[in-house]
């Protein structure tokens, strides 16, 4: 036998033994921990009963009685009990300092599948050292507060005021979280994530999110995460050529045409008294602000009299799923099948465009109808998987700004509309990433899909810089 071969097992048993030894910390941080402890005391304070049971009796009888082995017997006892309960809670306790402060924001997008997320929850609450929900943005009758269609005006407003309660559920003004870890878990439509993140990391350049990975039964099927489970602070760099990314990458090019749909042709799909937004598509229609631009932006409008040219309507996709986007066909897990489907797929694709039809709830001012050309960055899990690697999930980021911000260069003054299919993990990335890309557009509007009728909504909500 060879040197390497007898030292190989030495070399294994320290891994193997602080393998078992972590995985026993998670257990004993987890929910059956507190009762594995109170056992031990449980124990430790029955022998000290018994312990002291039989001292009357050896106060009277003497130790020649027989019973002083008893009382050492259930002395020892309590005492190593007692030794193990206090260890087991004060590591315990170590372990949920070190992971800190869990914050839960849970948002529920119109059209979402209600899902069980109180046995999550109560796990993360039991693991972590402070547990702090978010107070969640609801109407009376509790329906979600993020709809589609032509209502979806407000949506700006409503990140501005979850933003607001995020600060209020971090306030710490005694400074007794200061030294802790931030982890945070979202529910929340994917533009809500990107702007939450982006917002909260331009408040706080101080400080980290740890973002960390939460249960999820979407049309990919279950997915059952560990809250403990090393989580990301989406703000490392990465250089996408260094061949960190291992999924199925494609960058592809479908020719598509715009709808925009008019719920009522006498304010454009705007609501009565909105401000911001509807004022925007006015102004546009009237040739005062050019189409894409909010006020403030500090640039003349056009001479009186004068029609600004309509400009170019850049359309951008990120996919990361094998599911339909719209009229984007879903594809198969298996690669070749996938890439016979993709052939077939870009036949009909030139042949005829691909319908894109949607609400201009932002006021963007968006003609009727219009030719463009939807360019979608493809990144579709491992060969026969279904899911991404947790730890994939930085890479897939920071090569998704970078594309976006790429595509933007070349189509300067272009109204960019952006559509994504994302873990949620990944929409809070991206948000938090952007914040820190160069070359990040100004302006960017999501592209909201709607499951019930198939159709888009431009949200008022501008995830530019």
């Amino acid at each position: 036998m060879s040197d390497v071969e007898k030292n190989r097992p030495d070399e294994a048993r320290p891994v193997r033994r602080t393998a078992d030894l972590a995985r026993f910390g998670r257990w004993l941080a987890g929910p059956a921990g507190p009762g594995v402890i109170g056992v031990f005391f449980t124990i430790a304070t029955a022998a000290f009963s018994a312990a002291g049971g039989v001292a009357p009796d050896l106060a009277v009888e003497g130790w020649t009685s027989g019973r002083g082995g008893w009382l050492v017997t259930f002395g020892v006892l309590a005492v190593v009990t007692l030794v193990a309960g206090a260890t087991l809670w004060w590591w315990r306790n170590r372990l949920r300092q070190r992971l800190g402060v869990a914050y839960v924001i849970n948002e529920v997008a119109a059209g979402w599948t209600p899902e069980q997320k109180e046995g999550f929850l109560r796990d993360v609450r039991d693991r972590f050292a402070v547990f702090r929900p978010v107070p969640p943005l609801r109407t009376f009758d509790r329906a979600a507060v993020w709809p589609q269609g032509s209502q979806a005006t407000r949506w700006g407003r409503d990140v501005d005021s979850l933003v607001r309660h995020f600060q209020v559920a971090s306030y710490d003004p005694d400074g007794r979280d200061a030294t802790l870890d931030r982890s945070l878990f979202v529910w929340a439509p994917w533009p809500v994530a990107v702007a939450f993140g982006q917002q909260v990391t331009a408040a706080e350049r101080g400080r980290a999110l740890r973002v960390r990975q939460r249960d999820s039964f979407g049309r990919q099927g279950p997915l059952l995460a560990t809250p403990v489970a090393d989580g990301h602070t989406f703000q490392g760099q990465f250089d996408r050529t260094a061949g960190g990314l291992f999924g199925d990458l494609r960058v592809l090019s479908h020719p598509a045409q715009l709808r925009v749909i008019r719920d009522d042709p006498a304010d454009a799909g705007q609501v009565p008294g909105d401000d911001e937004a509807g004022q925007v598509a006015r102004d546009a229609e009237a040739g005062q602000v050019p189409v894409g631009q909010v006020p403030g932006d500090g640039e003349a409008g056009p001479a009186a009299g004068q029609r600004q040219p309509t400009p170019e309507v850049l359309l951008l996709v990120l996919r990361t799923n094998h599911h339909e986007f719209g009229r984007l066909p879903r594809l198969p897990v298996d690669v070749t099948q996938r890439a016979a489907h993709d052939f077939t797929a870009a036949l009909a694709a030139d042949r005829e465009p691909i319908v894109v039809e949607l609400h201009d709830a932002a006021g963007l001012g968006l003609p009727e109808t219009a030719s463009t050309t939807l360019r979608e960055w493809r990144y579709l899990p491992r060969p026969g998987e279904t899911y991404h690697h947790w730890e994939d999930y930085p890479q897939i980021v920071t090569a998704a700004v970078q594309w976006i911000a790429e595509q933007v260069a070349e189509a300067p003054g272009a109204t960019v509309l952006l559509g994504a299919q994302l873990p949620q993990e990944v929409s809070v990335g991206l948000g938090i990433r952007s914040a820190r890309q160069s070359g990040w557009p100004r302006h960017l509007w999501p592209l909201v899909h709607s499951m019930t009728n198939g159709t888009f909504t431009v949200p008022g909500l501008n995830l530019g810089r």
